[in-house]
């Protein structure tokens, strides 16, 4: 697709087979409500999920978080889009990655979201194939795409 560029990929949980999945041992797991989430601006690092400011237009609902030996290592979060919609974000520090976490706490976060009866998505660029895996071993499928760029500027009304 020579004209079409910034394609990304959107999952929905299934809601046929989502289901709590093995998380990875040795880590401890918290959720963070909406109004205790401006304490972790402290932690620096997970850029994806924080947006390091109270008057955000898309404002963090809710967190998951890992520790390990006491350091947070990871989270995810849930932003607003709407009111009833809720977009998952998730970073896990470097030398903490491939171990399943990422996709342990979206699966944490997905499962709380469902119980708080909202919808949550996961989105990606088609470029990032390991966030597009953790996606799906979170209990996610694809279910549409968007594409917010072409080349066909100027030449379309």
């Amino acid at each position: 697709m020579p004209v079409i560029y910034g394609v990304n990929p959107y999952f929905l949980p299934d809601l046929g087979k989502i289901s709590p999945i093995d998380k990875p041992d040795g880590f401890e797991y918290a959720i963070v409500e909406e109004q205790d989430i401006h304490k972790l601006y402290q932690f620096q690092g997970f850029d994806y999920v924080l947006h390091y400011a109270d008057n955000s237009p898309f404002p963090e609902m809710l967190v998951t978080l890992a520790k390990y030996r006491g350091e947070v290592v990871g989270m995810a979060g849930a932003h607003a889009g709407c009111e009833t919609l809720r977009s998952i974000n998730v970073d896990v520090l470097p030398p903490y990655r491939g171990k399943g976490l990422a996709s342990a706490l979206v699966n944490i976060l997905t499962l709380e979201i469902l119980n708080r009866a909202y919808i949550p998505y996961y989105f990606t660029s088609y470029s990032n194939v390991q966030s597009m895996r953790v996606a799906v071993r979170a209990g996610y499928t694809p279910a549409w795409v968007h594409c917010y760029k072409t080349r066909l500027d100027g030449f379309l009304p």
